[in-house]
């Protein structure tokens, strides 16, 4: 099952400068942690440049990029151009952490979307589609978890 996990404010968005727009989160941060420990985790160079630890820890990870740098030992290094192919192939679940384009490119891979929703608007300058999430899913869970408020959207 491919899932993707993410925080966004009340117009969507997700990211300001390449990092999250909001104050530290330690709830958002425990649900994430709690979701995708133990899983394999997909993101493109920006969500992996704005994590503060790298690699998380008990994850295994996979970065789209097109960057010739080289990432840590045991880190995935993908060009978006194989990247369809190679997900397709795995055999666990994945979760898709950000960011907008990357999520955009495999909207369509995606079985499950968890949003967890950040109170107030924080002049983001990326978003996620919101139009293609509300055209391909349907929200099947909206409840509290953990203090925050965290939205379930599943396939149609």
């Amino acid at each position: 099952m491919i899932r993707a996990i993410l925080a966004c404010d009340q117009d969507w968005g997700i990211g300001k400068d390449g990092d999250l727009p909001w104050p530290h989160n330690p709830d958002d941060l425990k649900w994430f942690k709690e979701n995708t420990t133990g899983n394999t985790v997909v993101m493109g160079k920006t969500t992996w440049d704005s994590l503060p630890v790298k690699p998380l820890p008990n994850r295994q990870h996979i970065v789209v990029t097109s960057s010739t740098g080289r990432l840590p030992e045991g880190v995935e290094k993908l060009s978006a151009d194989i990247m369809r192919s190679r997900l397709a192939t795995i055999n666990e679940d994945l979760w898709i952490i950000g960011g907008a384009k990357l999520l955009d490119s495999v909207l369509d891979m995606v079985d499950e979307i968890h949003l967890s929703r950040i109170s107030g608007t924080y002049n983001c300058d990326t978003f996620l589609p919101v139009s293609r999430i509300e055209e391909m899913f349907t929200l099947t869970s909206s409840q509290p978890t953990n203090n925050i408020y965290v939205d379930i959207y599943s396939k149609l």
